[in-house]
């Protein structure tokens, strides 16, 4: 039977007559973790912290100088029976406290050399850190002091009171915008306006400080509550996605003993920020085309607030507030690191028949939470880095493909070159090493075949607005007041005999020029007849000046004329504002609705530069394809392909499709009208199949998602097509 826990290690005797102790400065602090009793140390010359249990504590305890490694490792035996640390345990707890400089001893030379092992495991961290190009950090100076000074008159907005205050400050922040939400989504498209970014950068860089500020002070006045040491020694600038932010180093709150107070300060920076966000929300409400850079400033705030700490900060599934917060309320401290472990574990064991990996979790409770964040966070660490570069590379192409390149090497090279160092070389491998070599090999193997060989759906979507097949738009004919209007919804003839008027209007000006000019005809007229009989040179003088009369009579009679506007089209009479209109005034040429057959449809959509020359290669014509109305996700529609632009364009065929108007399409921030896509799109022409039974019909108006459906290929080809387009698009702009 094989044992979990081997009492005897064979390196023991490098360590047992060692007589090591605790640093005289080293503090200790109790903390419950699941019902269990852990000690944390800390080191006050670089405020760092080492976590140990119970057992574990009572073996350090009692290495005072002058007892044996092996005689404290004994007396603990008799003490604690088989909870007490095993040999390769205790070898384990010394080398990671004299790492962390936390004991004194005088060191063998063969002990010295196997504890070095733990300092490059520590080097290789710290490389890693260096090399992680997402998130790079850089350590500026001391806050300790700064924060001490300016604790007691910050510190209450953590307490009752201050929370209190803030409750009501969010709440009043929500009711000032809350009648603006139409103005708020709308301002959204002049966040990466050229002329907000210089704001944008300020405001994110201010607002981040007081975030770190806030993580800052918090540990101060927990601290004092807790009667601990609450020393922050670092601030510095961390680069998150090529932007500088500031972090502030807040490890001092590991020595709390509430999780309560632990949690608060790792959420004190979201705290704050909200709070920042709330005061912009109020500032922007009451301010506007007047003062637009203040304007901007709080809608930036706001902005910056919301999205960074959704994406970041609030999220668990990587190493920011989110995280430390899940791991003090769930009692999981070193959670990412410990979930790693326990997956490596799993393969140790189960895969590579490794004999007695050693287990992270201490309990079944945590093997649960293990494997769930370990495969969560390694997947959105994945995608979050993919998501990055390809944002990176879409602003500024070179640098994105540096970090590509940079991302690939630590994701993907390192990782690979450990584990093959670790098949290779690794002691716990002696016995099972052709055994993890082949299973790797077969995971390998079998990976490449699930990429590279087996088909799988490959689906394109695209934004598409439902549209009349016969369509008029109608515009005012001319300047006038409208009196009369045809209700929206009724029908429109277009014949011979009759033709409907959709709108009436009215201009006085207009009819009295014309009267004026009617009456001086007249007594033109009457001259001319008189000058026929008397004199033919003026006669032919007042001849001309009737044609010319004549002809400015016509064109305020055409004017007049068109103030009753007429379809050419028959069909349904559609209305921006049907109700409204009588009364307004309206100048030539303005929009004032539609007169469309409602009954025969054509569906129009938006193929981006990826889906567009797929369809166009592809020969798309009379493929039928899939169409979903987001109203109704659960409906599944059909339609046919009509036809396929043969190049791209920018102008939209409605603003119903562009960001403005709440579609799906983004639209040049330049452009006011919202019509001008900021990419270049393939128009596709869809006619809808009949609606499917118990279904509504699709309505003329409707914005809806089309998805094509393309013959099933390895994730290989489809990742390698979707590169190339890229790489393509970039270098061509």
């Amino acid at each position: 039977m094989a044992i979990d826990r081997p009492t005897f290690n064979e390196s023991w005797y490098r360590v047992a007559e060692m007589t090591p102790r605790l640093r005289s400065l080293v503090q200790t602090f109790r903390q419950h973790y699941r019902g269990r009793l852990w000690v944390v140390f800390r080191d006050p010359s670089n405020n760092q912290f080492f976590r140990v249990d119970e057992s574990a504590y009572r073996f350090v305890a009692m290495l005072d100088g002058r007892r044996t490694v092996a005689q404290v490792w004994d007396a603990c035996n008799e003490q604690l029976g088989d909870a007490a640390p095993t040999q390769g345990e205790a070898i384990q707890i010394l080398g990671q406290l004299y790492t962390s400089n936390l004991i004194h001893a005088d060191l063998p030379a063969d002990a010295a050399g196997m504890f070095n092992r733990y300092k490059k495991r520590m080097n290789r961290q710290v490389r890693g850190y260096v090399m992680n190009v997402l998130f790079a950090r850089v350590p500026l100076f001391d806050p300790d002091r700064l924060l001490d000074r300016w604790s007691p008159l910050v510190g209450w907005i953590f307490g009752p009171v201050g929370i209190v205050l803030w409750m009501a400050l969010v709440a009043y922040g929500v009711f000032s915008i809350a009648d603006n939400a139409g103005e708020l989504y709308s301002q959204k498209n002049d966040i990466l306006n050229p002329a907000n970014l210089p704001l944008l950068y300020i405001s994110f860089g201010v607002l981040k400080l007081i975030h770190e500020l806030g993580h800052g002070f918090s540990v101060k006045y927990f601290g004092k509550k807790e009667q601990v040491s609450s020393e922050v020694h670092t601030i510095g600038l961390m680069l998150m996605v090529l932007t500088p932010v500031p972090y502030v180093d807040a490890s001092s709150a590991w020595a709390f003993r509430s999780k309560w107070r632990r949690a608060f300060v790792g959420a004190a920076g979201m705290y704050v920020e909200i709070a920042c966000a709330a005061i912009a929300a109020v500032v922007w409400a009451n301010t506007g085309v007047n003062t637009p850079t203040v304007h901007a400033i709080a809608y930036n705030v706001m902005f910056i607030a919301s999205v960074s700490t959704l994406l970041f900060n609030a999220n668990p599934l990587i190493r920011f507030d989110g995280y430390y917060i899940l791991s003090d309320l769930a009692e999981l401290p070193n959670l990412y690191q410990r979930s790693k472990d326990y997956l490596y574990y799993l393969v140790k064991k189960h895969v590579y028949a490794v004999q007695n990996p050693k287990n992270p979790a201490h309990s079944a409770g945590e093997t649960v939470w293990f494997v769930t964040y370990g495969l969560a966070s390694a997947a959105y660490r994945v995608f979050l880095g993919f998501t990055i570069v390809l944002f990176v590379a879409g602003q500024l192409f070179f640098i994105g493909m540096i970090m590509a390149f940079l991302a690939v090497v630590t994701f993907l090279l390192v990782p690979w070159g450990k584990w093959i160092k670790y098949l290779a070389n690794s002691p716990e491998l002696t016995r099972t090493r052709g055994r993890a070599i082949y299973a790797s090999l077969a995971t390998v193997l079998l990976i490449a075949v699930l990429v590279g060989g087996v088909p799988v759906p490959d689906r394109g979507r695209a934004s598409a607005l439902v549209e009349p097949v016969t369509l008029e738009r109608i515009y005012a004919g001319a300047d006038g007041f409208i009196h009369t209007a045809m209700p929206t919804g009724e029908a429109v003839t277009v014949d011979a005999e009759q033709r409907d008027v959709l709108v009436e209007a009215d201009n006085l000006e207009l009819q009295s020029a014309y009267d004026q000019l009617l009456g001086d005809q007249r007594q033109l007229e009457a001259r001319y007849r008189a000058a026929m009989s008397e004199d033919i040179a003026v006669a032919q003088a007042l001849r001309g000046q009737l044609r010319a009369q004549e002809d400015q009579r016509q064109r305020i009679a055409d004017q007049l004329a068109d103030l009753q506007t007429q379809p050419t089209t028959a069909g349904t009479w559609v209305s921006f504002d049907s109700e409204r209109l009588p009364g307004r005034f309206v100048k030539r040429g303005e929009p004032m609705g539609v007169v469309a057959s409602l009954d025969d449809l054509v569906i129009r959509a938006a193929a981006d530069q990826y889906l567009g020359p797929r369809l166009e290669v592809g020969n798309w014509v009379g493929r039928s394809v899939e169409i979903k109305n987001p109203n109704r996700p659960g409906e599944t529609y059909h339609g046919t392909v009509l036809s396929v632009a043969e190049s791209g364009g920018n102008e939209l065929f409605s603003p119903a499709m562009g960001y403005m108007a709440g579609g799906s399409v983004a639209t040049d921030t330049a452009d006011q009208t919202g019509t001008k896509a900021a990419e270049a799109f393939f128009e596709v022409r869809i006619k809808p199949d009949p609606a499917p039974e118990g279904a509504p019909p699709l309505m003329a108006g409707q914005r809806v998602h089309v998805r094509f459906t393309f013959e099933p290929q390895p994730l290989a080809e489809q990742g390698w097509l979707a590169l190339r387009q890229m790489l393509m698009r970039r270098l061509s702009m």
